[in-house]
């Protein structure tokens, strides 16, 4: 019988938003989270139960169910620790950039290499209810990002009007995730240099709107 799974978009953003960043997790946590991340990678999320995280942890179920309701809240922490973790990697390459053009830039050919093998990435891939986390109930998680890429708009001081930044940014939202899902076969992301030529050439006109 093929095991149901379920995971809410917005748990996953209230994950994304509320849950402890890797430094702050206490250690149950954290032992509780890895071993569902292990097993997803293995045997992917539809076959892992409590029961399996149980025993990769060497933890008991009810010190698991002290923290989470059961397993759909475990997978919307996992993917809600994954995102801050993707988030992260992607900014740290940019901390001596200057332009934001250049950082914008270069968090899309870092997501986009990360993205081959990130277990979030591969777990979207393979499982219809998590693809449609970035699709058709992506509308939370969309909000999410965008956000995210606001507030380094402000940061960089880039963006005079509210309203065309907003919109500027989801645009760039959705490219990165349509070129997560589906990675061109024409687009140069294999070399990072040619994707980073490529990728000015695509986004530099549309981030000149930004330009206060």
């Amino acid at each position: 019988m093929r095991r149901s799974l379920t995971v809410d978009a917005d748990g996953v953003v209230a994950s994304l938003a509320n849950g402890p960043v890797d430094d702050d997790a206490d250690d149950t946590t954290t032992r509780i989270l890895d071993a569902a991340a292990e097993l997803y990678a293995t045997i992917g999320p539809r076959r892992c139960s409590v029961e399996d995280i149980a025993e990769r942890s060497g933890l008991g179920r009810t010190t698991i169910y002290r923290r989470f309701d059961g397993r759909q809240q475990i997978l919307e922490a996992v993917i809600g620790r994954e995102v801050r973790r993707f988030f992260a990697s992607i900014l740290a390459p940019t901390a001596g950039l200057h332009r934001f053009n250049d950082v914008v830039v270069e968090s899309f050919v870092h997501g986009l290499a990360s993205s081959e093998t990130s277990l979030l990435a591969a777990m979207v891939r393979s499982e219809p209810e998590l693809l449609a986390l970035l699709t058709i109930d992506g509308g939370p998680i969309i909000d999410a990002a965008r956000e995210f890429l606001l507030d380094l708009t402000a940061q960089a001081g880039v963006g005079s009007d509210a309203d065309t930044t907003a919109t500027l940014v989801e645009v760039l939202v959705r490219l990165a995730i349509s070129l997560v899902l589906t990675p061109s076969a024409t687009f140069p992301l294999d070399d990072p240099d040619t994707a980073r030529a490529a990728l000015h050439r695509v986004l530099d006109p549309i981030l000149a709107a930004l330009a206060p």
